[in-house]
């Protein structure tokens, strides 16, 4: 692709790879093509290579002449994305090539997510088993799949799958800066079958829909001041505070791990309350520019319709009420890593159809009793608004340990190569080092990558330069190690 080359400053070859992986499509559940592009390449280059039974890839590097003596490195990543576009974006996930967009230092898509999450973590994996010349100890890649929807991959680990005791995951959004620890979760769902009945008399349809906001990482950006287009939805409706407002629909959000970033309500109301819902929707878009600084300016647009509403949902009024008071963002922060959440939830997303309403929400915390008890506010919420509530794809915490040997080893070479000290914390969002740590004793490991920003939403972007300087210190510690 003509945005990928050296031109772009695009030097390192782990761009070559990333370029391949665009045109393959990738996202949860559908890594097949993926895993046998991986697969492919060990095979080509004679390197041992292992598929599991849940589909993660395995392929074993033999050490550089006079590293054999050393322990073996474990590079590991994920090879699934999250599949999220704009509205109006024409783009079929199971079959069309990711678009890639120059934008100065940063590389982005045409309206979608563009799998830098984790596909430069990936790429940069297969370019160190790529490379004749680097100087490395045994080395192990481990690329995981199905991480998005739940880290189901890394839970299918077992022990005897790789031998590595120090581990490096190539998963982080912040060049610079060193994980050691992070959060565990789970997802906490509500669901109902919906019961209609005839609307008032008289009433209008109207369209109220949310739009224009950022989105972004239910983990890594959670703390941010960025809107949750569902929520703002039912404050709009909440505020109109007309009587003859009845709910017909409701969808918003999409992934468990992004925040909501466009919702749609249909309702059904008298016609001169009209004027009152635009009213609402007017001055709720203005307090969430004041609210929200971190996001874009959202847009809440009214918009009446010709046709007239045929049904409308039973206590759907209740189940506005109930996504506005549902807890949203973070609930507390670290005592123990500063400048770190604890503990967060996120109101992820709602579809509705004739035979389902359901609601899915997400809770993390450093601190699994913690998790627990916001999962538990959260499922009362739910049971108020009528739901019956099921827990889903729990994980554990990875314990931060300030005194891992790698991550000091790590942190010095990154000061003998980069000349400044690295950032050393733990963080809010789920790693699959958690898992692997609970599925391996005794292994040791950090995580760092470049700078990307906007992962889970079509703003996703990663810097070109901060790739070029991650790609160049993962060459020397491979080498130090």
């Amino acid at each position: 692709m003509a945005v990928l080359n050296e031109g772009a400053g695009c030097t390192a070859p782990l761009w070559k790879f990333f370029e391949d992986m665009l045109a393959i499509p990738h996202g949860s559940g559908n890594e097949a093509a993926l895993a046998e592009y991986i697969r492919a390449f060990a095979e080509e280059r004679k390197l041992p290579v292992r598929v599991d039974t849940a589909g993660n890839v395995i392929i074993k590097k033999p050490a550089s002449p006079g590293y054999e003596e050393h322990p073996p490195v474990v590079l590991q990543g994920h090879i699934d994305m999250v599949c999220e576009k704009n509205d109006g974006t024409v783009h079929d996930f199971e079959k069309d090539p990711i678009r890639p967009v120059l934008d100065g230092d940063w590389l982005k898509a045409d309206g979608t997510t563009l799998g830098a999450d984790n596909g430069i973590g990936v790429a940069a994996a297969l370019a160190v088993l790529d490379d004749k010349t680097l100087k490395h100890p045994p080395l192990e890649a481990l690329f995981t799949v199905d991480e998005e929807t739940g880290l189901n991959g890394a839970m299918a680990i077992t022990p005897d799958l790789i031998e590595g005791r120090r581990l490096i995951n190539l998963d982080s959004e912040e060049e610079g800066v060193f994980y050691f620890g992070c959060a565990g979760g789970r997802n906490t769902s509500g669901s109902m079958a919906p019961s209609f009945r005839p609307p008032r008399k008289g009433s209008a349809a109207v369209r109220l829909r949310v739009e224009g906001l950022s989105g972004g990482h239910s983990g890594g950006e959670i703390h941010r001041r960025l809107g949750n287009a569902l929520q703002l939805g039912a404050l709009a409706i909440c505020s109109a505070e007309a009587e003859s407002l009845e709910i017909v629909s409701l969808r918003g959000g999409g992934k468990h791990n992004a925040i909501p970033r466009e919702a749609e309500f249909l309702l059904a109301l008298a016609p001169e309350d009209i004027p009152r819902l635009k009213e609402a929707a007017a001055k709720a878009e203005v307090d969430a520019r004041g609210l929200y600084t971190d996001d874009k300016p959202v847009r809440i647009l009214v918009e009446e319709l010709a046709q007239k509403p045929s049904g409308v949902l039973d206590g759907g009024l209740g189940i506005i009420r109930g996504l506005l008071a549902m807890p949203h963002g973070v609930q507390e922060m670290s005592t123990v890593v500063s400048g770190m959440v604890e503990t967060s939830t996120n109101l992820a997303a709602v579809t509705m159809d004739e035979k389902k309403l359901y609601v899915l929400t997400s809770q993390r915390s450093a601190a699994g009793f913690k998790r627990d008890i916001i999962s538990r506010r959260v499922k009362a919420q739910l049971e108020l608004m009528g739901c019956a509530v099921e827990y889903e794809s729990e994980y554990p915490s990875w314990e931060p340990n300030s005194e891992s040997p790698l991550l000091r080893f790590s942190a010095q070479v990154y000061r003998d190569v980069r000349g400044k000290d690295p950032h050393l914390t733990a963080v809010h969002a789920g790693l699959e080092c958690g898992v692997i740590s609970d599925k391996i004793p005794g292994m040791d490991m950090v995580s760092f990558g470049p700078d990307l920003e906007g992962a889970h939403s079509p703003d996703e972007r990663v810097s070109i330069s901060s790739t070029e300087a991650f790609w160049s210190f993962l060459k020397e510690l491979l080498v130090r190690l």
